[in-house]
C-alpha cells in the first residue's frame, strides 16, 4: 500500500473521506499530510511501512510511539508544540494535530535561507528552548513515558531525544533573523539525563561546526543556569555514531568520514 492509499484509508475511517489531502513531507518513521478536516486544517501523521525502528527500543509499536508523542507534547513547557494532538485507533494508526507555521531549520540552512550568523542565533534559541523543556522533572507517576535510564529517576528530565534542525520549525523574522516557531516529532521522548538531548545536534551539526555548539550551550545555560557535561555529550554521541556506522552502512553520506573520526577520537 503506497502512502497516498494509506492516507485515503485512514481518512475514510475518520469519516473524512472527502477531505482535501496534500502530501507534506516524509520522515524516517512517518508520512505527513496537510488535510482539511471538518474541525479545521490539520497535519495527518501516518507510520511508514518501512519505518526505522525506535533506536532506544526496537520493539515499540507505531501506536506506542504516537501515544508517547502525545504524552510528551502535553508535558512540554516553554517549547512551542502542535496543539490538539490526537491519536486515532485507525488501521493503520494515525495522529492529527494543528499545523505549526514555518519550515524546518534544516531546509532553510540547505536552501541558503540561513547564513552562518543566523544559524548561530537559531542554535542559541534552540538551546534556550531545550533548557525550558528540561525544566520538566520526572514525577513519581511518570510511567506513561519510558525511562532512558532508570538509575537516577530523581534527576530525570523530559527529553525530546530527536532534537535537531530537521525537527525545529521557523520562519524569517521581520527586519532580520529567523525565529523558531515550533518543535515537532516527539515519538522518541523519554525521561532521562539532560545531556542525552544534545546528542542529535552533536552528530548532525556540532561535529562540523563547534561555534554552533558554543551558541547552543550558551543559550541552554542562560535558562538552565547549570553546566553542561560536554565530555558526557561527546561520549554519548560517539556511542550513537558507532551504532549507526555498524547498523546503517549507507547512512551519513558526506558526513560519514566525520562520524568515523569522531567515534575513533572518543573510544569506549
Amino acid at each position: 500500500m503506497d502512502r497516498d492509499e494509506r492516507a485515503r484509508r485512514v481518512l475514510e475511517q475518520l469519516g473524512e473521506s472527502g477531505a482535501r489531502c496534500v502530501h507534506a513531507r516524509d520522515g524516517r518513521e512517518h508520512h505527513l499530510f496537510r488535510v482539511q478536516l471538518a474541525c479545521g486544517e490539520r497535519m495527518l501523521k501516518i507510520p511508514r511501512e518501512d519505518a526505522l525502528p525506535d533506536p532506544f527500543d526496537t520493539g515499540r509499536t507505531p501506536t506506542e510511539r504516537l501515544f508517547c508523542e502525545g504524552v510528551a507534547i502535553g508535558l512540554a513547557r516553554g517549547v512551542p508544540t502542535p496543539a490538539h494532538y490526537r491519536v486515532h485507533d485507525t488501521e493503520p494508526v494515525c495522529a492529527t494535530m494543528e499545523l505549526l507555521p514555518g519550515t524546518t531549520a534544516e531546509q532553510a540552512w540547505e536552501r541558503g535561507q540561513l547564513d552562518e550568523d543566523q544559524l548561530l542565533r537559531v542554535c542559541l534559541q534552540m538551546g534556550r528552548m531545550l533548557a525550558n523543556l528540561h525544566g520538566v522533572r520526572r514525577p513519581a507517576d511518570g510511567d506513561l513515558l519510558p525511562d532512558l535510564e532508570v538509575d537516577d529517576r530523581g534527576n530525570a528530565r523530559l527529553l525530546h531525544l530527536d532534537y535537531h534542525l530537521g525537527n525545529v520549525l521557523g520562519r524569517p523574522k521581520l527586519g532580520a533573523g529567523w525565529e523558531v516557531t515550533g518543535v515537532v516529532d516527539w515519538t522518541c521522548a523519554r525521561w532521562g539525563p539532560p545531556e542525552a538531548d544534545f546528542v542529535e545536534m552533536q552528530v548532525s551539526v556540532f561535529i562540523r561546526n563547534p561555534r554552533a555548539r558554543d551558541a547552543f550551550v550558551a543559550g541552554y545555560r542562560q535558562v538552565a543556569l547549570r553546566a553542561v557535561d560536554l565530555g558526557l555529550v561527546e561520549r554519548r554521541a560517539a556511542r550513537e555514531l558507532r551504532r549507526r556506522l555498524a547498523e546503517h552502512p549507507d547512512e551519513g553520506g558526506a558526513a560519514r568520514g566525520y562520524w568515523q573520526a569522531f567515534a575513533d577520537k572518543h573510544p569506549e
